[in-house]
């Protein structure tokens, strides 16, 4: 039932966590004084449809002026497909002499017990609560003062009950007193009067107002107080998350240049030329794009670049561009905001943002999708960034190392790879040279090697077999230094004694390296200055670089340990032609 006052006391009722049917808190017993037939019935009708659309049985007790045919009337009107409650018996109306009086007498208790039985039998049949009204348009002066004590009784009979008891009074029937009798026996009263409503103020409403605001206020100030409790503890664990975070990462960055640095181990002009250039470019901010073929260590390059710059004392965070997810890559370098995808339940640093003072390295830069190499090229020209799903842009200062074993610049060609990216990255390229160009390391690569697995598998390696170390020297390593790691501890495990030896099956294709008297195909001059001229040539071509779809073996199409080999008859130094 739609009423000003039914309405507020709903909105108090809800906030004071009550349960609540339709608009009439249950356990509810209130009264209305009406004044003519048509208030009476617009008022009851609102009352039992929203009962019925509530799932709960009403039961309507009409008295003259009101006749069962009215009411069913005035619910067909306003209630739609009405008829179908009836023959599901989710409403009754019955006449009120019918259940108010037998044999022409009024027994409160059997009234009471009529009404509890009806809650009953409606519980038993799945509703989930009773709605009555009855009127009192029957009622004569001599069974008043028994009716007044069956509506103070029936306060407590239905009070924690799942029903609700509406009880009408026609005005004309009421005087002063009667009115007084009314209130007094009721949680509220109200009037209608055609068409206009008032709300007569019992005592009871007044307290349960007043109770009602002071709870809602008190649960509001906890409510408030507790929020910010919360709030203030979620941002310290914020703030305690991101520095664990931060720490974590350059804790286990410091152990890994810690092991790592000291893995550049030889002496060769090739290996001597990079750090000569690792040497100058180190203590500027300058990026990097270090390029080379896979296993040849290119991060250990990008660290010893980090620790010679002033960034040193802080975070290097790498980075496998090519082990992430397409769609979780840019939540990495970038963070993201809580809620910006499925499974985001709290914000996450990125990191750019954990590198923020120190170096970011970013291996196999070339595997970046289209969508995130946009973004890194914004990182590059302005230093700022905005997280998934965030806004805001991210200011942060860092030095950029990228590296690949892609070639980039046929990437660009072909639109892989976006052309203003390549050159920002480009600033200062190094070319890291693959292992059967550093022929001189291999040797004290494998002793160190051999060291170092000896001690971790507590094993005591005197010397390494002769023809062991000529197969090592031979071999072309395609997979550089990652390959001789690997051959070596395997060796060390297998090793039963104290003298290192390989099965040469264990390599992943025969040594190919021939003897000095192999001529290169197309040097063909008739001495060796012309020789020297058609390779030093294709080396300045191939920047110095032998092997690979675009090194000085492929230009002058002979095999790569054949051309090795005759550089160093002729004493090229093909570090020279790195950067010409």
């Amino acid at each position: 039932m739609k009423t000003p006052f039914a309405t507020t006391q709903t909105n108090m009722m809800r906030r004071a966590g009550i349960d609540v049917v339709g608009d009439i808190p249950w356990g509810t017993h209130f009264c209305l004084f009406y004044d003519t037939k048509a208030d009476l019935l617009e008022t009851l009708v609102c009352y039992c449809k929203a009962g019925l659309q509530s799932q709960e049985f009403c039961l309507w007790v009409v008295a003259p002026p009101v006749t069962r045919e009215d009411a069913l009337e005035a619910l067909r009107q306003a209630v739609p497909s009405f008829d179908r409650y009836l023959p599901d018996g989710g409403i009754e109306i019955v006449p009120a002499r019918d259940w108010y009086l037998q044999d022409g007498t009024f027994d409160l208790d059997r009234v009471i017990a009529g009404w509890n039985e009806t809650l009953r039998r409606a519980s038993a049949r799945g509703y989930v609560g009773v709605r009555v009204t009855g009127d009192t348009a029957w009622l004569e002066r001599k069974h008043w003062k028994d009716f007044c004590e069956y509506e103070d009784a029936l306060n407590e009979s239905i009070a924690n009950q799942r029903l609700a008891v509406l009880c009408t009074y026609p005005l004309a029937a009421c005087g002063a007193q009667e009115i007084l009798d009314v209130v007094r026996t009721h949680e509220f009263a109200v009037t209608k009067r055609r068409g206009s409503w008032d709300v007569i103020e019992t005592a009871g409403y007044k307290k349960a107002k007043t109770e009602i605001k002071r709870l809602n206020e008190e649960l509001e100030q906890r409510v408030i107080e507790r929020t910010e409790a919360l709030q203030k503890a979620i941002e310290e664990i914020r703030t305690l998350k991101d520095q664990l975070y931060k720490e974590n990462l350059a804790l286990r960055d410091e152990i890994d240049r810690a092991s790592m640095f000291e893995e550049i181990v030889g002496a060769s002009p090739a290996l001597q030329a990079v750090l000569a250039w690792v040497a100058k470019v180190g203590p500027t901010d300058s990026t990097v794009l270090i390029t080379g073929e896979t296993g040849t260590g290119k991060e250990l390059i990008a660290r010893a670049i980090h620790k010679r710059s002033r960034r040193s004392g802080r975070a290097f965070v790498s980075v496998n561009c090519a082990a992430l997810a397409a769609s979780l890559i840019s939540s990495e370098l970038f963070g993201h905001e809580k809620g910006a995808f499925t499974g985001a339940t709290h914000r996450r640093l990125g990191r750019f943002e954990l590198a923020d003072g120190g170096t970011i390295f970013l291996d196999e830069v070339g595997e970046l999708p289209p969508e995130t190499q946009v973004a890194l090229l914004r990182v590059l020209q302005e230093r700022e960034f905005e997280r998934v799903g965030g806004t805001q842009p991210v200011r942060v200062d860092v030095r950029i190392i990228a590296a690949t074993n892609r070639d980039l610049k046929a990437a660009t060609a072909s639109g892989a790879f976006r052309q203003d990216l390549f050159y920002r990255l480009n600033v200062f390229p190094i070319d890291v040279p693959p292992l059967r160009e550093r022929g001189d390391d291999i040797l004290v690569l494998v002793e160190h090697l051999v060291q170092r697995y000896a001690r971790i598998a507590g094993k005591n390696i005197r010397s390494i077999d002769k023809n062991t170390l000529e197969l090592f020297e031979s071999y072309d390593w395609p997979g550089n230094i990652r390959e001789l790691q690997n051959v070596i501890e395997r060796s060390v495990i297998l090793t039963s004694g104290d003298i290192l030896r390989v099965d040469e099956s264990w390599l992943s294709k025969k040594p190919s390296r021939h003897s000095n008297s192999v001529e290169v195909s197309n040097a063909r001059g008739s001495d060796r200055d012309e020789e020297r001229k058609i390779i030093e040539a294709a080396l300045r071509g191939s920047r110095g670089r032998v092997s690979g779809p675009l090194g000085a073996a492929a230009k002058l199409k002979v095999p790569p340990t054949t051309l090795e080999n005759k550089i160093k008859a002729l004493n090229i130094r093909k570090s020279l032609f790195k950067f010409v």
